[in-house]
């Protein structure tokens, strides 16, 4: 099984990847991922922020400032492609050879893509996982990593609605209880293809 996993900010994924890590899947987290074009001043991502956005996105070093940079998107979120043009073909190929990779061993995979319905990346995987919370849960979460309300809002604009992503996807987890609340969904899950 390949399994892509979505959902909206501060509902879980990541502690969900983590149970499928401890599974042995292959693991992939995008967000990690894209990190890494930043952290490694990926020439074409580079390029991109300097010419649209200008010298008051880099550090001193000559990276990218991702909080200045953040600033930009979440407040004019129709600039966001300007990143996203560079970011979605490189984070395709990235993904594609992992999951030939997984293939050719014959291995399960799990990947976390926040983004995955809003890139158009369902088509890669066997299946999607969803996870969900309730909206006040989610913000009381990211709280304590953080952000303000007004963040999340921000950043909940720019992805389709968590509800909407529950809908599409095959398999569904609701975490809004314990963490044992979460593992007992998600060994009832794995056991519909670990067979």
């Amino acid at each position: 099984m390949i399994l892509g996993i979505t959902g909206g900010f501060g509902c879980g994924k990541s502690s969900v990847l983590r149970f499928f890590e401890s599974r042995s899947y292959f693991t992939l987290d995008a967000d990690e991922v894209c990190r890494s074009f930043y952290d490694l001043k990926h020439p074409l991502l580079m390029a991109a922020i300097r010419e649209n956005f200008g010298k008051n996105c880099f550090t001193p070093d000559g990276g990218a400032d991702k909080k200045a940079l953040a600033k930009i998107l979440f407040d004019a979120p129709e600039k966001m492609s300007v990143i996203t043009q560079v970011i979605y073909p490189l984070l395709t190929e990235r993904i594609n050879s992992a999951i030939e990779l997984c293939r050719a061993k014959n291995i399960h995979g799990a990947f976390e893509l926040p983004l995955l319905y809003e890139a158009g990346f369902e088509k890669c995987f066997d299946a999607v996982l969803a996870v969900w919370c309730p909206a006040e849960l989610r913000k009381k979460r990211l709280a304590g990593r953080g952000f303000t309300p007004e963040e999340v809002d921000k950043r909940d604009k720019m992805q389709i609605p968590p509800e909407e992503k529950l809908e599409r996807a095959n398999f569904a987890v609701i975490n809004s209880g314990s963490p044992d609340d979460l593992l007992c969904q998600l060994q009832k899950a794995v056991q519909l293809w670990e067979k």
